[in-house]
């Protein structure tokens, strides 16, 4: 028996070790297929998924964003419960209840997709099997990745409480068109807060997580609405809500805020790049667009758009005075129809009628489909009346064509279908139904392109259109004109003028003379097109822009605002080259002695280029070195007269230090940057700190003053010591550049410019308080500058085109720039208190004869009151020498 016994026990442990054994195996390929390497709970603990970084104005309102993926993280204390509540409602009602995995929905969406053939028709996941998704597994439907989910999500369910999982959820999650997460979610769709959402709205976000580009109401607004009904039927369900909020909310019907494009500030364009090149550099990509930084900036929002505003404004105005450029193409009359059509169309003035039937998935299943049928004619009728301002033909897209061309830069293709020569205007058609009328008084300045000419007023509309012509429209200055009222029988007709785009290009750069702060930065005329910035990275001849700073070198050498320059004839010949050259002033006219405030006011260019001779090229660079320009500068007289290349943002720098008193100026346009948890990164930003260097356009070898200038020597940008100061009278402070008193006798020569009767910068006398500054042309008209400042805004303004050319007949500084500027620093100064510049203590003022310099006596004709440096006012009286000249000239007369 118990040899009987052994054997049978022998026989039961072979195929329990062989089960044993397979087990074993099974339980290590399980664990080799789906439990290796799943992803470490810790990432969860420390959730930190990518955040958007976002760029502050000086006042914290956001006007852009860096980022992979648009999200900004919402606590869970922030969120309203009805919001949460369409969310477990839609997607998973017994999240409260399950342990991470829901069997019955397992075993429900197991039967229809079965019924289904097999085809996959719903689908099971609870809110945490779709967190582990997207947080910690790939998004592919693998039964590898499925087993995976559901292991992670019973251990999450373990680890952390349902809060913690909604919050995990709402933030992880996409809704389509780039928000990542529930807070820019509601931004995109309702930029609102998550805190306003309604139910209603709640529910239309509660449905996007399933199928965002499906149920998205931007792109299926009928998928989207039959979605938002289910989860509010689904909230209904489980006592979420009542049946009065269900019916408030079914009817309740949400009004979308399509934000969908960039919400960045698009007059900010230009700056927001300088800001991501800048921190690219210092940081590298992946923490400006994962790091979730807070980027405070300088930027005044307002002033920004004012600065926007005015270099466009500016460069139309210019393109205007040279002319019209033509059609974008013409037609023959006999197909103006079908060019309409496709012009209503390009213009989006095609109206949609909507298709009934694809609402009748809205409606209360138990109501009869005839009723429901009638009901929605009845609802749709109602909504295209509202569309129809009148029950005339086009009427609702001759309001859409007004809305688009009240826009700001609204414009819209037309067709001339009809000139008419004795009423001086022309027909346009915008779409079928849809016209417009431009008159002669509109279009005055379409004349022929003629660059040898000066600006002149067409005298005919026949000058400007042929029938057929298609060109761009824009809303006339005065829709409501005379002789504009419509019949009574037809919509009124669309009062517009011709739009062309500039073919030149600006820039502006504005700074807060207290803070030293940029306040405003425009890099060219459209980013959109070129975002190469004109502020920081072109280098273009600052032509007389660049003179202040070879006058303030010479009171540095002991001149005084009342010396005597002489503008005469020269002639530089090249010893090496043979070159010859002959600077010319702009008016070809030669005054003799002239003081050096006339000579700058009126900007004479031979009394510049002696000045510059006496004062000496080395010094002078020395001198503008320390002002801040670090561009390479010509060592020939040639750079009298500003033919070296200069960026606007050194430029503008140089000037702001005599506005600052002498002291250093250095320009910051970031204020600080912090990470996610509130570390500060970097503090005071200085604007051009990324180390790009200012790029020269191909063409910037083209002749200046009338030929190639010729440079003995180009200087290498050696830095100057800031401590060695260049005039010693001052105190040895490394940040005063230059004294107080010779910055104050540099800005009374620039208040000359604007207030002598022949100053250059006479347009600005409209502001009406104490302002300074200078124009700037080259030669061949190429570039045109307005440098200047006021005690409180110091702001620099460039007009050109990127390649060397012809701005056009008399675009000078004084008509190209000066207006711009204008233009923004009304905005900028508006409701400052007017006030003038300091005055340092060692300055005296003395009346003084305009004409020689001298002290002015009571028979002086034209008088100017004068500024000096203590101890330099001038001794000898006008009245005298002139008795002194008059008497040697009769004394001469005698002799004879």
């Amino acid at each position: 028996m118990a040899f009987l016994h052994t054997r049978a026990l022998k026989w039961l442990l072979i195929p329990a070790g062989i089960l044993v054994v397979a087990f074993g195996g099974g339980a290590v390929a399980f664990y080799l297929a789906f439990l290796q390497d799943l992803p470490d709970l810790r990432t969860v603990e420390d959730y930190r998924p990518p955040i958007a970084s976002r760029v502050l104005d000086r006042d914290g309102e956001v006007i852009g964003r860096f980022f992979t993926e648009r999200r900004t993280l919402a606590p869970m204390e922030s969120l309203p419960p009805h919001l949460v509540q369409a969310f477990v409602a839609g997607e998973d009602s017994s999240f409260f209840e399950h342990s991470g995995i829901d069997y019955r929905s397992i075993l429900r969406a197991a039967w229809v997709n079965l019924r289904a053939g097999g085809e996959i028709k719903q689908g099971a996941s609870t809110i945490t099997q779709q967190m582990v998704k997207g947080l910690l597994l790939s998004p592919e439907k693998k039964f590898k990745r499925k087993i995976r989910e559901m292991i992670l999500a019973r251990r999450i369910e373990k680890r952390f409480s349902k809060q913690e999982i909604l919050y995990l959820y709402l933030n992880q999650i996409y809704f389509g068109h780039g928000a990542y997460g529930i807070r820019e979610a509601a931004d995109t769709y309702f930029g609102k807060d998550i805190g306003e959402l309604s139910v209603s709205e709640s529910a239309l976000l509660a449905g996007l997580p399933k199928a965002p580009s499906r149920y998205s109401p931007f792109q299926n607004p009928d998928e989207a609405e039959a979605r938002r009904h289910y989860v509010l039927s689904r909230m209904r369900e489980e006592e979420f809500i009542d049946a009065e909020a269900y019916a408030a909310a079914i009817d309740e019907l949400p009004v979308l805020v399509d934000r969908t494009a960039s919400q960045d500030d698009p007059a900010a364009a230009y700056f927001n790049e300088e800001v991501r090149r800048t921190l690219f550099d210092r940081f590298g990509g992946e923490l400006v667009l994962k790091g979730g930084l807070t980027i405070e900036t300088t930027l005044d929002r307002n002033l920004q758009r004012a600065a926007q505003r005015a270099v466009r404004t500016g460069l139309v105005d210019l393109d205007h005075r040279q002319g019209y450029r033509g059609p974008i193409r013409r037609v023959a009359p006999s197909d103006i129809a079908d060019e309409v059509v496709r012009l209503a169309e390009a213009n989006e003035l095609v109206l949609e009628i909507p298709d009934p039937t694809d609402r009748l998935d809205w409606l209360e299943p138990e109501q009869p489909i005839g009723e429901a049928f009638s009901e929605l004619l009845d609802e749709m009728a109602a909504e295209l009346l509202d569309r129809m301002p009148a029950e005339l033909p086009g009427a609702a897209e001759q309001a859409a064509a007004r809305s688009i061309l009240a826009e700001e830069g609204g414009t819209l293709l037309g067709v001339i279908t009809a000139v008419d020569e004795k009423s001086e205007s022309a027909r346009i058609a915008f779409a079928p139904e849809v016209e417009g009328v431009v008159r002669l008084e509109d279009v005055q300045w379409a004349r022929v392109p003629d660059p040898n000419r000066s600006p002149y007023s067409v005298r005919s509309i026949e000058e400007v259109f042929t029938e057929g012509d298609v060109a761009r429209f824009a809303a006339a200055r005065s829709t409501e004109a005379k002789g504009d009222k419509a019949k009574a029988d037809e919509p009124a007709e669309i009062r517009v003028t011709l739009d062309q785009t500039p073919e030149v290009q600006g820039a502006l750069l504005s700074i807060e003379a207290a803070t030293n702060e940029v306040i405003a930065m425009v890099g060219g005329r459209d980013f959109e097109e070129s975002q190469f910035n004109r502020v920081t990275q072109a280098r273009r001849q600052p032509g007389s822009a660049f003179k202040p700073l070879i006058y303030a070198a010479s009171l540095a050498k002991g001149y005084t605002p009342a010396s005597i320059v002489f503008d005469r004839p020269i002639v530089y010949t090249d010893e090496e080259s043979g070159f010859i050259w002959r600077p010319r002033n702009y008016k070809r006219s030669f005054y003799g002695p002239i003081t050096l405030r006339e000579a700058l006011a009126r900007s004479i260019n031979n009394a510049t280029v002696h000045l510059f001779r006496d004062v000496g090229i080395d010094f002078v660079i020395e001198y503008v070195r320390r002002l801040g320009i670090e561009s390479p500068l010509n060592r020939d007289l040639s750079l009298a007269l500003g033919s070296s290349g200069l960026s606007l943002l050194e430029l503008t720098r140089a000037y702001a230090v005599f506005d600052e008193g002498g002291r250093r100026v250095v320009p910051t346009f970031i204020r600080r940057v912090t990470d996610r948890d509130g570390m500060i990164l970097l503090e005071n930003v200085e604007l051009g700190a990324s180390g790009d260097a200012a790029v020269e356009p191909d063409a910037m070898d083209a002749d200046f003053l009338d030929v190639a200038a010729t440079a003995e020597e180009e200087d290498e940008a050696i830095p100057v010591d800031p401590a060695t100061p260049i005039d010693a009278e001052f105190q040895p402070d490394p940040d005063q550049l230059i004294s107080p008193e010779q910055a104050y006798l540099v800005v009374s020569l620039l208040r000359a410019v604007v207030e002598d009767p022949k100053g250059t910068g006479h347009r600005l006398r409209v502001l009406r308080r104490p302002v300074a500054g200078k124009t700037g042309t080259t030669n061949d008209q190429a570039d045109a500058w307005f440098m200047g400042f006021s005690p409180e805004v110091v702001t620099g303004v460039w007009v050109g085109h990127d390649e060397t050319r012809f701005l056009g007949y008399g675009e000078t500084g004084s008509r190209a720039a000066a207006p711009i500027w204008v233009d923004y620093m009304s905005t900028a100064l508006k409701g400052r208190p007017a006030r003038d510049f300091p005055v340092p203590e060692l300055i005296e003022f003395a009346r003084i004869d305009r004409k020689t310099g001298l002290l002015a006596g009571e028979n002086t004709e034209s008088t100017v009151f004068q500024p000096f440096l203590q101890g330099t006012v001038p001794t000898e009286m006008a009245d005298s020498a002139r008795t002194q000249s008059e008497s040697r000239r009769q004394l001469r007369l005698d002799s004879f």
